[in-house]
């Protein structure tokens, strides 16, 4: 009974079969993109007298998805705040990042001892974030 009835839909079982293995891998592939690694470099270069910092970092991302990376540093002993944000394309590999965060507020920078926290989203085709981490490091502001 059961191979008469398979005879029966063979010609559309090759098909489904086929369409749900594809649905499948992209699902697969959807559920283990990520962020692999990620840190912020120990040093941020401080400028434009105190209100600009350059802040680093390796990264790595699942190949070909987008990420939107947010880094905000603060100083307890200035009591400064930068915030900047920047876009790369993952490699498969560990990408290098760079970025100008910007001082909110009146407060500046000075060089000694910091907090970074970054958030980073990966984004796939179609705009549906893959994932979303965070990481803190504390880093040390010098000058230029």
């Amino acid at each position: 009974m059961l191979i008469q009835t398979i005879r029966n839909y063979r010609r559309w079982l090759l098909p489904a079969a086929l369409i749900m293995a594809l649905t499948g891998v992209f699902l697969a592939r959807s559920a283990f993109a990520k962020v692999a690694f990620n840190t912020i470099n120990p040093v941020a270069v401080l400028s434009e007298q105190g209100r600009h910092l350059t802040v680093t970092g390796p990264l790595a991302v699942t190949a070909g998805e987008r990420v939107e990376l947010r880094v905000t540093v603060t100083q307890r002993t200035t009591g400064a705040m930068a915030e900047g944000d920047t876009h790369l394309v993952g490699t498969g590999g560990t990408n290098q990042w760079s970025l100008s965060a910007h001082t909110v507020g009146r407060q500046t920078f000075a060089p000694g001892p910091a907090t970074a926290t970054a958030v980073a989203l990966t984004v796939a085709d179609g705009g549906v974030v893959t994932d979303a981490h965070q990481w803190l490091v504390n880093i040390t502001v010098v000058e230029q």
